[in-house]
């Protein structure tokens, strides 16, 4: 190859990185001009040393009004952004959300190292996230109405009664799985004791079907009342519900059941009748 050919491929390698570095100047400058962002650049005491972005606008501060001085004292008063900082400053990368002057600010920090790998500064890449939060807000508020919404279902389709004086009845309808059996339990419980229940009725007429942790629960229910000083009574229930507590070898002897809902408040009223001849009858 010529010398003047050597010399024209050397001066095209010592283009490209110009090239390649005034590239990376317009797509920075076109990010910092047109989007709501925000890059500081600190020296390792803290001192801004590059400033800029459209971001600034939103707190009323000019592209390099701060450089030269101090962000840990500008904003001293800022005593959650502050210890972000100094983290940031000694090394640690970060992002952190927070809001000030009415606007979510999301934040990068990218720490700066010298070429031993020891902190140099700091860079903060900071982005109005208000609309991001606002549609983060708005979903967490629809979902919390969606379960409440739930809830009220839930609750509607598993009414407690109190049919009679001490007598509580829960007509269960559907399919019962554990979630909504758990829920049930801890809310007949509250109801067993608040209304000093005798009696409570676990009406499974219409139930079509149960899952095999949920048969394991209705006993446990029966049992939780007994120990609450009521008796629990099961009704209706269905013989595909039968097959299942009879496959899982659930012992079903000290648990009373009988055909229906009718049966079981009949069954109520006589041992509250009895009971209360047995109280009334003189001792002998």
């Amino acid at each position: 190859m010529t010398e003047a050919g050597r010399s024209a491929t050397g001066a095209g390698s010592q283009d490209e990185p110009e090239a390649q570095r005034g590239e990376a100047e317009l797509l920075l400058r076109a990010i910092l001009d047109h989007l709501p962002i925000t890059v500081a650049r600190y020296d390792r005491d803290g001192v801004f040393t590059f400033q800029d972005g459209k971001g600034l606008e939103l707190i009323g501060v000019k592209p390099g009004e701060f450089i030269g001085k101090n962000v840990l004292e500008i904003y001293g008063d800022h005593q959650e952004g502050m210890d972000d900082l100094r983290r940031g400053l000694a090394g640690e990368a970060s992002r952190t959300i927070h809001e000030a002057l009415g606007i979510v600010f999301e934040t990068w920090q990218i720490p700066v190292r010298d070429e031993r790998g020891e902190p140099d500064g700091l860079v903060c890449v900071t982005l109005d996230a208000s609309a991001s939060r606002q549609r983060e807000i708005e979903l967490q508020n629809k979902l919390d109405m969606i379960e409440r919404q739930q809830k009220a279902i839930r609750d509607l389709s598993t009414p407690i009664i109190e049919v009679w004086d001490k007598v509580l009845t829960l007509p269960m309808v559907g399919v019962v799985d554990s979630l909504r059996i758990a829920e049930v339990m801890d809310n007949l419980l509250d109801a067993v004791v608040s209304k000093d229940a005798r009696f409570a009725i676990l009406d499974l007429t219409g139930v079509d079907a149960v899952d095999t942790r949920t048969a394991g629960y209705l006993i446990e229910m029966i049992q939780a009342i007994r120990l609450l000083g009521a008796e629990g009574i099961v009704t209706g229930i269905r013989s595909n519900v039968a097959q299942t507590m009879i496959a899982l070898g659930l012992d079903l002897s000290g648990v009373t059941t009988v055909g229906n809902l009718r049966a079981g408040l009949k069954l109520c009223m006589q041992r509250m009748a009895r009971a209360g001849e047995a109280a009334s009858a003189p001792a002998k």
